[in-house]
C-alpha cells in the first residue's frame, strides 16, 4: 500500500527542512561574523541536524510509527532552541513554518492510519 497524499507532502516538508538547514550552513561560510569554533560547530550541528530529518522522514516513509514520535520530538526541541536562540527572520521562520506544517500532515487521520495499520 502506497503512502497517502499528507503523509508523503510531510515527508517533502522534512526533507526540505533539511536542506534549509544544510543551505543556512553553508551560507555561515560566508558570513565574516562566524569565525573558528563558531564556524566549525555550527557546521557540525547542521550537517548532523540535517542528516537526522532526512533519515527520520525516510523512516516514517517506510512506515516506521516510531520515527514519527521521535521526529516530533526532535522538531519540538529544535523549534524551541529557535525560539530561544533568537534565530531571526528569513530561512529559520521558514524552518519553523515547514516544521509546524510537516507536524501536522504527519499526525493527520490517514497518515496515522497509515502509520499504525496492518502490514
Amino acid at each position: 500500500m502506497a503512502p497517502p497524499k499528507p503523509l508523503r507532502i510531510a515527508v517533502v516538508l522534512w526533507w526540505v527542512v533539511a536542506l534549509l538547514l544544510l543551505l543556512e550552513t553553508g551560507l555561515a561560510w560566508s558570513d565574516p561574523a562566524v569565525q573558528g569554533r563558531l564556524l566549525l560547530v555550527n557546521t557540525v550541528v547542521g550537517v548532523v541536524m540535517a542528516a537526522i530529518y532526512l533519515a527520520l522522514g525516510a523512516l516514517v516513509f517506510r512506515r516506521r510509527g516510531w520515527a514519527r514520535f521521535v521526529l516530533t520530538a526532535f522538531a519540538a526541541v529544535h523549534a524551541v532552541l529557535m525560539v530561544v536562540s533568537g534565530a531571526g527572520f528569513g530561512i529559520p521562520v521558514l524552518l519553523l513554518v515547514l516544521g509546524l506544517a510537516g507536524t501536522v500532515l504527519m499526525w493527520a487521520q490517514q497518515s496515522s492510519d497509515f502509520l499504525t495499520g496492518e502490514r
